[in-house]
């Protein structure tokens, strides 16, 4: 099991390695500061942290303003479903199809730089969406440039909350950082929506370009630790390679599990007579958020296989417990489902970054960026089963898949050689 004086530091040589003098990143001036985590040190808010937990929740806000698009494009341009799930779609398939240049990309510019020019496409699409004239070619590929900007930013910036972080802190540091994302998730959306009310789509579509901006700006003070020497990598652990595997397939059907949900709840609602399903939304981001900040610490110290083993297996819990009681309890529910996401993602993102050197982080990264993006347009073949299986069985399946593979971080990995510590 992962955890502080068991398993070695993953990081430790090659941190050390590509930090300056007095603990500072030899990216140069600019590039932010902080305490190299294998130094010793167990504190988890160091400047670089903090620094990179503020430019997370920038881009965060730019980003999560377009939840509101497919509202926008239908109030504002009379688009069509078709229309509009065609422009959203066209943000995973571009994200699915720019993986394979994700690492090679990352490696050739750097993290702080990947992050920057992510920020920088961010708002550039943002502005340009001033110019559509409906749900058209335009958006889409703008929309698709979206996600090229999350991509860029999802694998560098956790790659280097994997360096920043003390490594007995790891799923804390996770947590924490995606709660930054998650958190705006519900505030972008309450500060556009009344803006968008009283000034219009393009207003939103400026404020969500402004901010992206600001976030490209605020990136230049994050480290950038990428002089890694050939002679200090990290050595693998025995295991680790199939845990890794495991853990990035319960990943992939947790984002189908998250898309069903989110997609098919509404809907459900409808079904049932019920028009108002906010309360679902609302509570799942603020369990969620609770469980990141209040029990940040618990993946580090019950180790993160086992966390995300319960996290995972509560999740396909509660999508099966939606289909069985339908959609009349829907705080309930939305607390239950924040709950289970709080725990399982730092922790399957601990076990597939722990004992990973931080040179292989960024091409690892985009390859878990797109287990999430494949299980989440699996929501498509849900959307045609959901006719002939209705939706509460709908519910039930997706949820017993979900939970049934999750049982496969049951069985820890076990090593071929003898080892002093493992990696799970």
């Amino acid at each position: 099991m992962y955890s502080a004086g068991r398993d070695p530091d993953p990081d430790s040589s090659s941190t050390n390695a590509a930090m300056g003098p007095g603990g500072r990143s030899a990216g140069g001036p600019g590039t932010g500061g902080g305490t190299s985590p294998s130094e010793g040190s167990d504190r988890l808010w160091t400047r670089a942290f903090v620094d990179l937990v503020v430019a997370q929740a920038l881009f965060g806000f730019a980003y999560s303003v377009f939840v509101l698009l497919p509202k926008f494009l239908a109030a504002g341009y009379h688009a069509g479903a078709r229309s509009i799930g065609l422009v959203m779609a066209a943000f995973g398939v571009v994200s699915l199809a720019f993986i394979p240049a994700v690492g090679p990309v990352i490696t050739r510019i750097g993290r702080r730089r990947a992050m920057i020019w992510a920020s920088v496409l961010l708002g550039v699409s943002a502005g340009c969406f001033l110019s559509i004239t409906g749900a058209d070619v335009l958006a889409a590929c703008l929309r698709g440039a979206h996600g090229v900007a999350w991509s860029l930013l999802f694998a560098a910036g956790m790659s280097l909350v994997a360096d920043v972080a003390p490594p007995a802190r790891l799923g804390q540091a996770i947590g924490l950082y995606g709660g930054a994302n998650l958190a705006m998730t519900a505030i972008a959306p309450a500060v556009a929506e009344p803006i968008a009310a009283r000034f219009g789509a393009n207003a939103v579509f400026g404020l969500a370009a402004a901010v992206a901006f600001v976030a490209a700006w605020y990136s230049r003070r994050l480290p950038d630790a990428v002089a890694i020497p050939a002679n200090s990598p990290v050595k693998p652990q025995p295991g680790t390679a199939r845990t890794r595997a495991r853990a990035l397939v319960v990943l992939a059907v947790g984002g189908l599990a998250a898309a069903g949900m989110f997609t098919f709840i509404a809907p459900f609602a409808l079904a049932h007579g019920i028009g108002v399903v906010r309360g679902f939304f609302a509570a799942y981001t603020v369990t969620a958020l609770a469980v990141r900040i209040g029990g940040g610490r618990v993946t580090d110290r019950v180790g993160p296989r086992r966390t995300a083993l319960a996290g995972g297996a509560g999740y396909g819990l509660v999508v099966i417990l939606t289909g069985l009681i339908g959609p009349t309890h829907m705080l309930l529910l939305g607390s239950l489902f924040g709950v289970a996401h709080g725990i399982v993602f730092p922790a399957l993102m601990a076990l597939i970054l722990a004992n990973t050197a931080p040179e292989s982080r960024p091409r690892l990264l985009a390859f878990t960026n797109g287990a999430i993006n494949l299980g989440i347009a699996g929501v498509g073949l849900l959307g045609m089963l959901a006719g002939p299986l209705g939706y509460p069985a709908l519910f039930v399946l997706t949820g017993t898949i979900t939970a049934a593979v999750s049982m496969s971080l049951a069985r820890p990995s076990r090593p071929r050689a003898p080892a002093s510590a493992s990696s799970t």
